[in-house]
């Protein structure tokens, strides 16, 4: 089994784009192809014999969201390198948590073993749409944050307990008191987190003045 990393995910921008993401995201589909894919082959489309019955979908709102989303490149060509070469992780995966308004979706994912950078990045650029990934994965001690603002891709990057204390809880002294609980029968580990806490980020903004790693086109 893989380590999961957990991901955060935010789309936003224009209500026009918004709209056709949410469409693919959420939408009634039909699976086309058998589901022993890499990625799924799926249809938006009712099937004629169906007409005048409700639309049953074949996937859940957010299930399989890489096949969702992806419907503009051949998926066939799809095998276990190229998804973690072009998408970022081996397995398609369902997006939770799902919160969609005019201008904003946001959702929970969990990926195998580390960000789904590369979906992402297609994602933004196909869409047009702007876009927030903060993932972290703590048995790699590693904890990322992928922000795209128009043609600009910013990336930051720390150790997992540097990301976590400000994902997790409203604040990084939470996050201590739960590590600390958590390890109530480990004093070594107690008295290391205590001074590893105090260099710890107070806020997103700090977290990207120190741990910024690059800004680029994409």
């Amino acid at each position: 089994m893989p380590n999961w990393c957990s991901n955060w995910i935010t789309f936003s921008g224009e209500s026009e784009h918004l709209t056709k993401l949410t469409k693919v995201i959420t939408g009634p589909v039909k699976c086309v192809s058998t589901g022993s894919e890499w990625l799924t082959k799926l249809s938006f489309d009712q099937a004629p014999w169906e007409y005048g019955e409700p639309f049953k979908s074949d996937l859940r709102p957010g299930q399989a969201v890489m096949s969702r989303t992806l419907g503009f490149l051949d998926k066939t060509k799809f095998d276990y390198y190229k998804m973690i070469e072009e998408l970022g992780t081996k397995w398609d995966f369902e997006l939770n948590q799902l919160e969609i308004t005019d201008t904003k979706i946001t959702g929970y994912a969990d990926t195998a073993w580390s960000p789904p950078e590369g979906w992402f990045k297609k994602i933004c650029k196909h869409y047009r749409v702007n876009g927030e990934l903060k993932s972290g994965e703590e048995g790699n001690d590693y904890g990322c944050l992928f922000i795209i603002d128009g043609e600009m891709l910013h990336t930051y990057g720390s150790p997992y307990n540097y990301w976590s204390c400000l994902t997790y809880y409203s604040t990084p002294e939470e996050f201590k008191d739960y590590l600390i609980e958590l390890n109530e029968d480990y004093p070594e580990y107690i008295e290391n987190l205590n001074k590893e806490s105090e260099d710890w980020p107070k806020s997103w903004e700090e977290y990207k003045e120190r741990f910024w790693q690059s800004s680029t086109t994409y």
